[in-house]
């Protein structure tokens, strides 16, 4: 079996009584395909959890409605994941999609029946919404391009039973808009398989990339020897 020991002039490759000297510079083939699969195979598992999320420490009702786009409160009737919320990995475009039977609007274009948007929990900083439960919301304008809103934790928004500090200084505020608005759930997980098959086929082309000027390199080194 060959093995390769690193010298000032470069890679010794010795196996029995033979020894091979490599150019300094070049690396074995099979050793760059390992390496390139390794980098494939991490990032496709720790892709969307490479980073902690990291919040400053929210205002009061009324700083915080003034910094957000969408302020409200309403019962989640409805919780849809682009993604597999038990698996370690998520992608970038990855998030969840949260259905809201809507009572009360203190800040924007909120209607009564409102679906919004939230980034995989965890690293990414999305809200855990649980499906029944009632909750005042602090959201921004959605950077997914749905034209909707997105909420996290980053912010006030909590169950509306552990929020009557919010209600109190937020005042009565104003019934929602007849209607329906924000993206569906078909919708997101649509651009999310979208986005993660655009990353995937990159990837692909870059280990292609490499993997064949790797090949083209040793082919000219052994009719060069």
């Amino acid at each position: 079996m060959w093995t390769v020991t690193l010298g000032r002039a470069g890679c010794l490759a010795s196996g029995g009584s033979e020894t091979r000297p490599y150019r300094t510079g070049q690396i074995p083939l099979r050793v760059v395909l390992v390496a390139l699969a390794l980098s494939v195979v991490c990032f496709f598992g720790y892709a969307g959890q490479a980073h902690a999320c990291k919040c400053v420490e929210p205002g009061s009702p009324s700083e915080e409605m003034a910094k957000f786009d969408a302020v409200f409160a309403g019962r989640v009737v409805s919780v849809h994941h682009s993604y597999d919320p038990e698996a370690r990995s998520v992608g970038p475009e990855d998030r969840s999609t949260i259905g809201f039977e809507v009572s009360t609007v203190w800040k924007g274009a909120v209607h009564e029946s409102t679906t919004i948007t939230t980034p995989p929990t965890g690293g990414s900083c999305g809200y855990r919404f649980v499906e029944g439960e009632s909750y005042v919301v602090y959201a921004y304008d959605s950077p997914y391009g749905d034209g909707g809103y997105t909420a996290g934790i980053c912010g006030r928004t909590a169950l509306l039973a552990e929020a009557q500090a919010d209600v109190d200084e937020l005042g009565n505020g104003d019934a929602p808009l007849a209607g329906t608005s924000g993206p569906s759930a078909e919708e997101s997980e649509g651009a999310a398989l979208g986005g993660a098959w655009v990353i995937a086929l990159v990837v692909v082309g870059v280990v292609l990339a490499v993997g064949g000027g790797v090949a083209y390199l040793g082919m000219r080194r052994r009719r060069a020897d």
